[in-house]
């Protein structure tokens, strides 16, 4: 359904334009698809954030480590649950429309599953690490986000970071060409 939206709008460019799409026309896509992931995870970010806000979420301490007020921790609750259905959603439309992966075999689709996940558990560690950062910003109390512009500044910072460390990771490893890979393993 997505990738008819988009074709549509593509049919509609001036020959310029198209000439631009079809030269870009892999980032071009990832930027698209990257944009509906990142508006995916916002919402199902604000949905989880505003179901556990109103809980009697307990702060987190691990002696000598780190201390977790109970906004952090709601805070971190939202955001996996945000990045798993974000990674779902992403997987799927990366390997299919974006880097266009035909796995030959069940163990090319395993690694690129497999390292996908990977670099998106990366990815959601520098996520976390950023809004808890903000969590001491967007929370007067330690219990609940009460600076909602705040919080919404470090969740788009976040997505910003991550969707760039997401692309470059996904081109260069998870969905790397065949022949690419061959051409390294013969070196």
């Amino acid at each position: 359904m997505f990738d008819k939206i988009l074709q549509f709008f593509v049919k509609l460019l001036p020959k310029p334009l198209k000439k631009l799409y079809d030269k870009f026309e892999e980032l071009i896509i990832y930027i698209y698809y990257g944009l509906l992931t990142t508006i995916l995870n916002l919402i199902v970010q604000g949905v989880a954030q505003a179901l556990l806000n109103p809980l009697p979420i307990k702060g987190l301490t691990i002696p000598n480590l780190l201390t977790w007020d109970a906004a952090a921790v709601k805070t971190t609750i939202a955001t996996a649950i945000a990045w798993t259905v974000a990674v779902i959603f992403a997987f799927y439309v990366n390997k299919k429309y974006v880097f266009k992966s035909v796995t030959q075999s069940g163990k090319q689709f395993w690694y690129e599953l497999w390292t996908f996940v990977s670099a998106r558990i990366a990815s959601l560690f520098m996520e976390m690490v950023i809004m808890n950062i903000g969590a001491h910003f967007y929370s007067s109390d330690g219990e609940t986000v009460d600076n909602h512009l705040m919080y919404w500044i470090f969740k788009f910072t976040a997505q910003v970071v991550v969707t760039l460390a997401n692309y470059f990771f996904s081109k260069l490893v998870v969905f790397k060409k065949k022949k690419e890979i061959t051409a390294k393993e013969a070196e």
